[in-house]
């Protein structure tokens, strides 16, 4: 009878163990679900700023008029052909 008992005992401490660590494992995915929703926020804020468009364009022009190439016109055109038709789209998807 004592023997039983102490079984159960030990039986329901285990099973309170194993219920706070399914709650903490919870917790712990749902800490990271918002962790990264965050993170995707915060990415989409930085990739949004008009400076950070203004330099990225700034960049892929410099690099467009210092290319040797001799299709350089070509590229030119292309070049902001494709920049006018992202900011017409990005009006657009606003």
């Amino acid at each position: 009878m004592i023997n039983a008992l102490m079984k159960n005992v030990l039986l329901k401490e285990q099973l309170l163990d194993i219920e706070k660590r399914e709650r903490d494992l919870y917790a712990q995915k749902h800490h990271a679900s918002l962790a990264e929703e965050n993170a995707k926020l915060q990415c989409s804020f930085l990739f949004g700023k008009p400076e950070v468009i203004l330099s990225i364009v700034g960049l892929g022009a410099c690099k467009g008029a210092s290319d040797a190439k001799p299709k350089v016109k070509k590229n030119r055109k292309t070049a902001l052909t494709t920049i006018g038709r992202t900011a017409l789209l990005s009006l657009f998807k606003m």
